[in-house]
């Protein structure tokens, strides 16, 4: 029996035989051949490189790629700095094999590096060919003109002249020169973007820089962090400074000035604050749309509705869905208002979302479901709908007509049985003196006799009752929403002790926020977005009295707003924000 101890040494010294074997050996069947620079855009007389990579997961022979002559720059060595690795992921492995050649620029102007050509297994195979640009430092024609400092951070909008609704990413870029070397970052809490919806993108753990060059320098760039932000009024609209705290130090001029955004040494450790300057958008109002149902919708959406069966008893709840998905400002895309047929009594709507907040876009689906009730029987249509939302991809109103629903409502069976005395029952005659007595138990002295006459007439109240309140629902939709306020405040409030549950206490401190912001602006009848934290707060303050419960407010709000970026507490401290903000509720339900 071989022991484990020589077991490991020999498997040392295959892998270690592996790296050493030349030619390295790939499948010709599954390789990848690339070619890539260091930078595109490089100043004369400064030194870039050129690395050819091979990659697969099984081996044949590769030998040294075959090097053309090209003009604009020159070869520094003949022989390439050559370099192996070997990965196993999942049981898979993978080896790469890379070839480094260094040049340096030489003269100005538009160049290709041709297509390489490697052996293989025998077998020629080429490179794509690359671009470069062999840049002047005293004749660069730049968009900027003013003086830039060594480290700076700007938001750059991926458009400025969007429409109302429409979704934009605003991307928060850090600039710093070479020798500089940033070892970690902090956002500073609260940044205000009053007028606009704003939903955090997803973000890499650790930013990847870039080069670019400006004014003739070059320059380092990493995205820190992404927000898709929705207008939601059209005009010119803001977006206030954000800061960022960093921690910077000085790399020394030799090694590799392009190497990662973070790690290695340096010197001249030092904390820094670096802030945006105020970025201006102009919103476009939408155009007008004729002849259609809007939804307020500003993306690209898939539209369908439909009804959970055929056939119905009277009576019973139909159940009408609008599903909506697609990309776009999903969170604020409106319920359609559709024609019904007479006949029908509508009760207050469900609405229900899923967002996915992945990559550069918002993405989900959003679904509306009408509960209406036949009263009587018969064949029933919804007619056909035209919904309308704007494209902002082909600048576009685009109308998707939804087809008619038939449905068929029917009475409800009864039981035609008639209940017939029967003859058993022997008759006797009665004898004896008959003596009149007063009858104790007359139907009109019973209880049960008013409980049932009062039962209906209850019951006529609350519907008529039920009926104006639908009634109001439907046409006054500040009023439905100051109704509903409350019901959807505690569940918010659910949701929260569930990711309490999860530990996901971002998302906790998220649906406070939502609960609170979303209370006080249904209550108020104030726009559903765009408000911030102190327009909340003082629209609260000129409608409630008693100091102590705008501080507490404050304090749940601020406290929401820095948890992004803040630690949080413990599991006990995030419980009992929970309760606070479910007191807190309670209490402005009695003054609102």
């Amino acid at each position: 029996m071989i022991k484990t101890g020589r077991i490991q040494v020999l498997r040392f010294l295959s892998l270690f035989s592996l790296l050493l074997i030349a030619p390295v050996v790939l499948s010709a069947q599954d390789f990848s051949l690339d070619a890539t620079v260091s930078e595109n855009k490089i100043f004369i007389g400064e030194q870039f490189t050129l690395t050819i990579e091979i990659k697969g997961s099984a081996v044949r022979n590769v030998e040294m790629p075959e090097l053309p002559e090209f003009n604009g720059v020159r070869l520094l060595s003949t022989t390439p700095s050559r370099g192996t690795s070997i990965s196993i992921i999942n049981g898979r492995t993978s080896t790469a094999i890379t070839y480094t050649y260094s040049f340096i620029a030489r003269e100005k102007g538009n160049y290709t590096i041709p297509p390489i050509s490697v052996p293989i297994d025998g077998e020629m195979h080429d490179t794509p060919p690359i671009p470069i640009e062999v840049l002047e430092k005293n004749n660069l024609s730049t968009e900027r003109t003013r003086s830039l400092p060594d480290i700076f951070m700007e938001i750059e909008v991926n458009d400025k002249r969007p429409v109302r609704g429409q979704q934009l990413v605003a991307s928060l870029v850090l600039y710093f020169k070479q020798g500089i070397e940033v070892t970690s970052y902090q956002p500073t809490p609260g940044w205000r973007t009053d007028g606009f919806w704003k939903e955090e993108l997803e973000n890499v753990d650790q930013p990847r820089a870039e080069s670019e060059i400006m004014n003739g320098v070059r320059y380092r760039k990493a995205i820190l962090l992404r927000y898709a932000l929705f207008p939601t009024r059209s005009g010119e609209l803001k977006l206030d400074p954000f800061t960022f705290n960093l921690g910077v130090r000085s790399r020394p001029e030799r090694g590799d000035p392009f190497g990662s955004l973070f790690g290695g040494f340096g010197t001249n450790q030092r904390r820094i604050a670096v802030e945006t300057e105020t970025v201006t958008v102009n919103v476009r109002e939408l155009p007008g749309i004729e002849n259609a149902v809007s939804i307020g919708g500003v993306g690209t959406f898939n539209i369908s509705r439909s009804v959970n069966r055929n056939e119905f008893t009277v009576g019973e709840t139909i159940e009408l869905a609008t599903k909506i998905e697609g990309t776009g400002n999903i969170p604020l895309i409106s319920k359609p208002a559709y024609a019904l047929p007479d006949g029908f009594d509508i009760y207050s709507p469900d609405e229900s979302s899923e967002i996915e907040r992945r990559g550069s876009t918002i993405r989900g689906t959003k679904t509306f479901t009408d509960l209406i009730v036949a009263r009587s029987a018969g064949t029933f249509q919804i007619p056909a709908e035209t919904i309308a939302y704007y494209n902002p991809g082909s600048n576009r109103i685009v109308r998707e007509t939804l087809p008619p629903i038939t449905f068929t409502v029917k009475r409800p069976e009864t039981d035609g049985q008639i209940m017939v005395a029967s003859d058993r029952f022997s008759l006797q005659p009665v004898t004896g003196l008959a003596v009149w007595q007063q009858d104790s138990n007359a139907v009109h002295r019973t209880v049960w006799f008013w409980i049932l006459i009062l039962i209906p007439v209850a019951s006529l109240a609350f519907a008529a009752y039920r009926k104006n309140l639908q009634d109001k629902l439907e046409s006054d939709s500040s009023f439905a929403r100051a109704h509903r306020s409350r019901e959807k405040a505690e569940e918010r409030i659910r949701e929260a002790r569930e990711a309490l549950e999860h530990h996901e206490p971002k998302k906790v401190y998220s649906l406070l926020h939502k609960t609170l912001a979303g209370y006080i602006a249904d209550k108020l009848k104030l726009p559903e977005a765009g408000l911030s934290d102190k327009d909340l707060i003082e629209q609260t303050r000129a409608n409630v009295t008693g100091e102590e419960m705008i501080r507490t407010l404050k304090q749940v709000l601020d406290k929401c707003a820095t948890i992004s970026y803040a630690p949080v507490g413990t599991e006990s401290d995030i419980r009992i924000d929970i309760d606070k903000t479910e007191t807190l509720i309670q209490k402005l339900h009695k003054k609102l």
